[in-house]
């Protein structure tokens, strides 16, 4: 059960995991939206930090969410998504101009999303991210098992650290070229 598309059991399943991640920003004083496309990009949140990092003014990223009850703990720790294919193709591209980035928010089987409680509302679930730029191509036809990380969270400080390892500007490689080299 992943994302918007398919046959999920709630088709607000992946408008969840959207809400989820732009509530979570929103509490972490990350400026959070929608890109202003369809989702033909396969960027449903964009995440900013105001201000200047690293000589990058206000780092930006975009973030394909998926939702799912289905996410593997890995002997390791880390956590396994199978990931739709065409997805897999857009997000392993290393030549966007906004960085992208995979989230995977874990609901729980049951449906039970929100939980009140006297000390205020609590949205059940919990997620990691994971770059997948620069990822080998795959053969497979129908979806890709992607590793998400232990250490990265959908918190505070995992997401600080997604936007300021992906989200500030890095250098164009330039082919090696000796312009006293022969004609």
């Amino acid at each position: 059960m992943s994302g918007r598309g398919g046959a999920a059991q709630n088709p607000l399943q992946g408008d969840f995991g959207e809400m989820w991640l732009e509530a979570v920003a929103a509490g972490c004083d990350i400026l959070h939206g929608r890109p202003h496309t369809l989702d033909l990009e396969k960027a449903d949140v964009e995440l900013t930090i105001r201000g200047e990092f690293n000589g990058t003014y206000n780092p930006t990223v975009k973030v394909q969410v998926k939702t799912t009850d289905k996410l593997r703990r890995l002997d390791n720790g880390d956590f396994s998504y199978d990931l739709d294919m065409a997805t897999y193709e857009v997000l392993r591209r290393d030549d966007h101009s906004i960085r992208r980035i995979l989230a995977v928010i874990e609901v729980a089987p049951s449906g039970q999303r929100v939980r009140l409680h006297r000390e205020g509302t609590l949205l059940v679930g919990h997620g990691r991210w994971a770059s997948l730029e620069g990822s080998a191509a795959s053969s497979n036809l129908t979806s890709q098992a992607v590793t998400l990380p232990a250490s990265s969270t959908l918190d505070p400080d995992g997401l600080r650290e997604m936007i300021h390892t992906f989200g500030v500007r890095t250098s164009t490689p330039v082919p090696a070229y000796d312009p006293w080299g022969e004609a």
